[in-house]
């Protein structure tokens, strides 16, 4: 790995790393006890677009609600912190990946639609299991690629030249074409970032390590196998780009990992097929 090329992408970033500052500043507060309903409004008001969001997402089918939600005050009351943080945080990496303009063979909104499904297979995953929160697994899964967004930014002439390749060469992962052309894969990018905004351990750990998580143990090792299993069904549940998806059958090691059959395989496969459709409204 070229720890010169990595620090050089992260310095080349500078848009991607601050655009999201409401969705920060909310993550930095879901982290705080000290933290109180009134803050989180005063913060979530200051951001109009992302304010109506919350409330298109809040008062639609996905929550169940009977009575519509009109204020963000009254959002944060019902949904709880940790829900508004995924909401901004979901509403600006949207942000991040429909500002991007598509190359040939590469469209970011291609990508995203591939991260809405792995989260929907991370949440499904995590209630099925029980492993991390369902919650959280779904911020990992939209967040697990978003180092190829951070290396298309930082080196648009060597991304090009990557993606090129990968449609050339498809006996050779991604991952492997990163690092011969750039010197730094999109997993150990993203997880970096991650670290640079303050991120907590799990979403980190879902960069870095859900193209490989051998090298973990305990309770981390499950969350990456979680969101390394999400990441294998999307390609046979969800459209989307495909080229980061290694194989495309969850592993028997990593099914192990989770305590899952193959039947249990399809049980939570019908559940995120089901539950798709409402994900990618919500998210797109």
């Amino acid at each position: 790995m070229n720890e010169t090329v990595l620090r050089s992408t992260l310095r080349r970033v500078g848009a991607l790393a601050t655009l999201p500052d409401t969705a920060l500043r909310i993550m930095a507060m879901a982290e705080d006890p000290a933290t109180t309903e009134p803050m989180v409004h005063a913060v979530l008001v200051s951001d109009p677009p992302l304010a109506a969001r919350v409330l298109r997402v809040v008062n639609s089918a996905f929550y169940h609600r009977q009575r519509k939600v009109s204020t963000p005050l009254a959002a944060i009351r019902i949904l709880g912190t940790t829900a508004i943080q995924n909401i901004a945080m979901a509403a600006s990496l949207h942000r991040l990946f429909r500002g991007r303009h598509a190359l040939p063979g590469f469209d970011p909104a291609a990508l995203w639609m591939h991260s809405v499904t792995v989260a929907t297979a991370a949440r499904e995953l995590s209630i099925y299991t029980r492993v991390g929160m369902p919650e959280e697994a779904l911020l990992a899964g939209l967040l697990h690629d978003i180092g190829i967004i951070a290396m298309m930014q930082a080196w648009l002439p060597a991304f090009s030249t990557v993606i090129q390749q990968s449609l050339d060469d498809e006996t050779h992962t991604l991952r492997s074409i990163e690092l011969r052309t750039m010197g730094v894969s999109h997993d150990v990018v993203g997880a970096t970032l991650c670290d640079m905004w303050h991120f907590p351990e799990t979403l980190t750990t879902a960069c870095r390590s859900h193209h490989d998580y051998r090298s973990l143990t305990g309770d981390l090792r499950r969350w990456a196998v979680l969101i390394h299993t999400a990441d294998r069904l999307a390609p046979t549940l969800g459209g989307g780009y495909k080229r980061t998806v290694e194989e495309m059958i969850p592993l028997p090691d990593s099914m192990d990992e989770l305590g899952l059959t193959a039947s249990d395989i399809e049980v939570v496969s019908r559940r995120i097929e089901a539950s798709l459709p409402q994900m990618t409204t919500l998210l797109t």
